[in-house]
């Protein structure tokens, strides 16, 4: 559907008064970004296996124009130095390739190879990194590897820096350590798999993945470009960094370690080359704000344990240190400007904090911190806590719901109508659905796009037909919104808010885009999880509707390993190790299987006919069994959200 005139020139306006209100800016940023350039990415991007472009640089090849209408000029420029790639020395004996995924690989030069620091999102892009760092430097192994926190552009590489040696696409060369922090496998594999298929919808639409690349769609992702469409492996770690301080010598180079857990991560850490005088921060400190709760969805996380982290790697490293880089963006260079770097990284979280709970302390409701926040005046000078990633009303709710909850006390927010069922009785006190879309339409003409944005996004949820079909009024909504959400898109200084706006348009418009593999379940992380973990996943799609009167138990052999599951009142529960020992006289049903065939039997990838045939037996009355199966749900990655 066309822009509506009235409302993109409203957004026309509001971007010229965004850049009209940029101070003046010096360009030492993308100096910053440009300095210590060794060599290009690969022209013609990098392949996936099935010859589709994994990553390309070229996608972002309309960056180098001038800023349009439909971006805020403030991201423009941000996504501009997101854009600056290839490999790029530090100092001597550290460099990093960047912008060939979403993360920021680092190589630091060992005695007797490469010690590489987070080999980023996919095997494709890991392996291409890897090898422009050997076609530049010259060919070494890799010696060891650092995963400094368990999210995945940080670790779904790893296949393509440490070999496989045990086949299974799990255990690492015997040589080439794994250093991960404490709590890494739980945080890894366990979150992930249990609440994986909603956080990877909203990742979607997060990180832009079903949107087109151009001044109308996906531009940046804040922390970085985008993720790469790649095949994401894993291999078990070999050693922990705990919270004890830890200096390591790794393949001839010292390490000293600063925990970071529970700030940027549940389990994180950072560390400092006293011998290069180089502090990597992780991703507790980035170019840009970044999020206290992300909205892909995650356990929220700590804005005052987040500022005294930084303050004590200030403390700890801050009179070392002669530059400073992360594992997303681009280096901060000299000593002076780290520790002010540092200090304002530190001084944007504690602000976020103390403000929000000021104002919640006043007696403010979640959505009302929100909206009161207002940003802090060192902000405007300092460009790296700006939110081109995070967003400052977003986290202060964030620090709201760490503190309270998601509740805010008011009786009415005990018991929430459900979208669906408040829009309905909004439409008939209001005057119906036209009465709303004429309402919707004053308040785009009056520029006041939240609120027509509320007004209209009723309409969709409160008229589908019985058959889910959209009433007359309710189309001519669904487009309206598309065109609010977009517009609201092109105004965002965030490039992942951005990314969220477009995608709700685009869900209104065409329905849900359903991507081929989408990444990517890693089925290699979740052959890591312990037998109990890996129940528990499935546990989470017992139907209680199905499992009424249910009561059955049954032994599970996986791997070796194994388990216990009993069904009685309308749950499912596992055991394993000793306790699946003790439970399993009880058990009326045995079932052995490899866990990749039981996955794949469990997903509906396989029948059971198939699963036998690839090893699956069943001692006991195999309907027993199918019944269990057939008492779970299948997930669809594909949920609508922006719709009914």
């Amino acid at each position: 559907m066309p822009l509506d005139s009235s409302v993109f020139e409203a957004t026309r306006s509001f971007n010229q008064r965004a850049a009209q209100s940029l101070l003046p800016l010096d360009g030492q940023d993308f100096e910053a970004a440009r300095r210590g350039h060794l060599a290009d990415l690969p022209t013609g991007g990098v392949l996936h296996a099935d010859g589709k472009p994994a990553w390309d640089r070229a996608w972002f090849d309309f960056l180098q124009g001038a800023c349009p209408p439909t971006v805020n000029p403030s991201l423009w420029r941000h996504a501009q130095l997101n854009a600056i790639g290839g490999l790029f020395e530090v100092t001597d004996g550290v460099w990093q390739v960047r912008a060939c995924d979403y993360a920021n690989m680092t190589i630091i030069r060992g005695q007797s190879g490469w010690i590489v620091v987070d080999p980023l999102i996919a095997e494709e892009t890991a392996a291409a990194a890897l090898a422009l760092v050997n076609e530049t430097l010259g060919e070494r192994p890799v010696s060891a590897v650092l995963v400094t926190h368990p999210h995945a552009d940080h670790f779904g590489g790893l296949g393509a820096v440490v070999p496989d040696r045990g086949g299974d696409g799990i255990d690492g060369g015997d040589n080439i350590p794994i250093y991960v922090p404490k709590d890494f496998m739980l945080y890894a594999a366990t979150e992930a798999v249990l609440g994986g298929n909603h956080t990877s919808r909203r990742a979607i639409d997060q990180f832009g993945l079903a949107l087109p690349f151009g001044p109308e769609g996906a531009v940046d992702g804040g922390i970085g470009k985008t993720v790469a469409r790649g095949k994401r492996g894993f291999r078990q770690p070999t050693h922990e960094i705990d919270d004890r301080g830890q200096v390591e010598t790794i393949d001839g180079v010292a390490f000293e370690f600063l925990m970071a857990s529970g700030t940027e991560a549940p389990a994180e850490f950072t560390f400092f080359l006293p011998e290069h005088q180089v502090l990597c921060m992780a991703e507790v400190c980035t170019q840009t704000q970044h999020n206290l709760l992300t909205p892909r969805g995650a356990e929220v996380r700590d804005a005052r344990l987040w500022s005294k982290v930084i303050d004590r790697a200030l403390l700890r490293f801050g009179d070392r240190a002669e530059t400073l880089i992360n594992c997303h963006n681009w280096p901060v260079w000299g000593a002076e400007a780290v520790t002010q770097f540092l200090l304002e990284q530190r001084d944007i979280y504690k602000y976020i904090h103390d403000q929000s709970l000021r104002l919640a302390n006043h007696g403010l409701s979640q959505d009302e911190v929100g909206a009161a926040l207002v940003e802090p005046d060192f902000a405007l000078t300092a460009r790296h806590v700006r939110g081109f990633y995070g967003m400052l009303s977003f986290n202060a709710r964030a620090v709201y719901q760490k503190y309270y909850g998601a509740f805010d006390g008011r009786p009415l927010s005990l018991r929430p109508l459900p979208p669906e069922a408040q829009a309905r009785r909004y439409l008939q006190a209001l005057g119906g659905a036209e009465r709303v879309v004429t309402l919707a339409r004053d308040a785009i003409e009056a520029d006041d796009l939240d609120w027509a944005a509320s007004l209209l996004n009723h309409v969709v949820f409160g008229t589908p037909t019985a058959s889910g079909e959209q009433t007359a009024s309710g189309e001519e909504a669904r487009l309206l919104l598309a065109q609010v959400y977009r517009n609201l898109g092109y105004r965002a200084e965030s490039g992942i808010e951005r990314n969220i706006y477009l995608a709700g348009a685009q869900e209104l418009e065409q329905g849900v885009t359903r991507l081929p593999a989408a990444g990517g379940r890693n089925n290699e992380l979740a052959a890591t999880l312990p037998l109990e973990d890996w129940l528990d996943a499935y546990a989470v799609r017992l139907n209680p509707e199905r499992a009424r009167g249910v009561d059955l138990s049954l032994v599970i052999e996986a791997d070796g390993a194994v388990g216990t599951v009993q069904v009685a009142r309308q749950t499912e529960f596992a055991r394993a190790g000793e306790a699946a020992k003790a439970a399993s006289p009880d058990a009326v049903l045995s079932v052995r299987a490899s866990r990749d065939t039981l996955e794949a039997l469990m997903n509906g990838h396989l029948s059971l006919e198939e699963a036998k045939a690839a090893g699956l037996s069943v001692t006991g009355d195999e309907s027993l069994f199918i019944a269990w199966l057939d008492l779970h749900d299948q997930f669809d990655l594909w949920f609508n959200i922006a719709t009914p």
